[in-house]
């Protein structure tokens, strides 16, 4: 199985948050992205595996605090 690469859109599409929160948590250390593009200001690319699996964790920790 091959691990597809996704936009930051994307990403925040999954998990249910703006482009800006994505962002954010990558500044925060709370996203890894597989890659940076070149540039300063370099778009994000994600392994949809990881954020697939950051939307169980946030879902799961809302579930335990309801």
């Amino acid at each position: 199985m091959t691990d597809t690469l996704i936009g930051a859109t994307e990403a925040a599409e999954i998990l249910g948050v703006s482009r800006a929160t994505v962002s954010r948590w990558v500044t925060e250390e709370k996203l890894q992205p597989a890659q940076k593009m070149p540039g300063e200001t370099g778009a994000y690319l994600f392994r949809r595996a990881e954020v697939e699996r950051a939307r169980r964790e946030q879902e799961d920790r809302a579930e335990a605090a309801s």
